[in-house]
């Protein structure tokens, strides 16, 4: 079907708007116009509502160690297929939004429906990293 090197390269191809770093959510917050850098050079603008919805769901210490967008990963080792999310504070405000508790403290699995809620009400924060 694919040979190792092309399914990287389609991947890698699939993956070039993924953030270069990640911007705390307290910054983020303080910018008139809040925006991230991908890898491919792209710059791309998170919604102020969005924000301002996460920044409802955590303390003053939590908004300065969250980092978005939050990435949303394939979880190609969830029969049928599945995403997940990564990280406490992640796992808290996505647990939130799309009223689904977690597996444990630091993961989240997503199904469709639930993706296509969270895109829905986050299309701007949250960005999909496909992993093989």
């Amino acid at each position: 079907m694919f040979s190792d090197g092309a399914l990287e390269k389609l991947i890698a191809t699939m993956n070039r708007h993924i953030p270069s770093a990640r911007r705390r959510l307290s910054d983020l917050l303080e910018d008139a116009n809040p925006v991230y850098l991908g890898r491919d050079g792209a710059v791309y603008r998170i919604s102020r509502e969005e924000l301002f919805r996460i920044s409802s769901l955590l303390d003053d210490h939590e908004k300065r160690r969250l980092r978005l967008p939050i990435l949303l990963m394939t979880d190609t080792s969830y029969p049928g297929g599945a995403w997940k999310v990564s990280g406490q504070l992640e796992v808290k405000v996505i647990s939130k939004v799309v009223g689904r508790e977690p597996e444990s403290e630091g993961e989240l699995r997503l199904f469709y429906p639930h993706l296509l809620e969270l895109r829905r009400l986050l299309p701007t924060a949250t960005t999909c990293l496909y992993m093989p």
